[in-house]
């Protein structure tokens, strides 16, 4: 491991991993580098890993993604991903009070569909706004939100997101994206939405919808991520496809997909977030 401590090099490695990660001025639990979780119901599998960017350990400040997951009742299930846009000052910040706010709506909801992940979308848009008030802009921050529900028919998602980050199928090696109209190329030179939403956000949201195919996984990424592996089809995508192959079986660990996450890749220094579902 280099000093910069990144995890496996997928492509040509980063040399800034090779300077050692200075010590933060201040640490709290709240804003740590590297958030790991999972666990298994019934009916799904869940691992999530948050891991702040070289970029950010070298400067000495938090990871800006954040995830969360609800589990309201047996066979439904929401997962959550956020990315504090960094140069709005406190977009870190506001990652984790959208994905709190998400999460707390969705544990409560009555309905399970695209209304509702819409609703929860709204919901942790105007939880930033309160938070904000005046200064609600420098809380910045993208946010996916994914509703699945099982039965004996399958699993069924439906999506809506603001911003950049992205979801994707994972079957056997192959991945799909979910929102492909706002592919990477596409988004250079334009504006990307962010919460909160303004007084025409509607125009920001997009929504997906998907029936899981037999073991395939629900996987949402912050760019961070997803860029790399549309870039790499040939280092990102296959190296990350094996590392959650072990999911369903619970040969991988939190620990181990947050290892993974630390990747060290050239010109790759964002935060990173990775939060997978397998449905039994």
């Amino acid at each position: 491991m280099s000093p910069g401590w990144a995890g496996p090099v997928w492509g040509e490695p980063s040399a800034a991993t090779d300077a050692a990660v200075p010590l933060r001025r201040r640490a709290v639990p709240g804003e740590a580098c590297y958030r790991a979780d999972g666990g298994q119901s019934a009916e799904f599998v869940v691992l999530a890993a948050s891991v702040a960017g070289v970029a950010h350990r070298l400067s000495g400040r938090r990871c800006e993604d954040a995830y969360a997951w609800a589990l309201p009742r047996p066979g439904r299930l929401a997962v959550i991903v956020a990315d504090g846009v960094s140069t709005a000052g406190r977009g870190g910040e506001g990652a984790d009070i959208a994905v709190g706010a998400a999460c707390e709506h969705l544990l409560a909801a009555e309905g399970w569909g695209e209304m509702e992940c819409l609703a929860a979308l709204r919901a942790a848009s105007e939880a930033v706004s309160a938070a904000g008030g005046a200064s609600a802009a420098e809380l910045s921050t993208t946010l996916v939100v994914a509703l699945v529900s099982v039965s004996e028919a399958g699993a069924e998602v439906c999506l809506a997101r603001v911003g950049d980050s992205s979801a994707f199928v994972l079957a056997g090696a192959e991945w799909h994206e979910l929102f492909p109209g706002r592919a990477e190329e596409e988004l250079r030179g334009s504006v990307i939405g962010v919460l909160p939403l303004g007084s025409h956000g509607g125009d920001a949201i997009e929504i997906a919808s998907v029936v899981l195919p037999g073991g395939a996984a629900l996987v949402l990424l912050t760019d961070g991520v997803a860029d790399p592996l549309r870039d790499g089809p040939g280092t990102v995508a296959p190296a990350l496809a094996e590392v959650l192959r072990g999911g369903p079986s619970g040969a991988l660990t939190p620990l181990a997909l947050a290892d993974a996450a630390d990747f060290s890749r050239r010109g790759c220094q964002d935060d990173r977030t990775v939060l997978a579902v397998w449905p039994l």
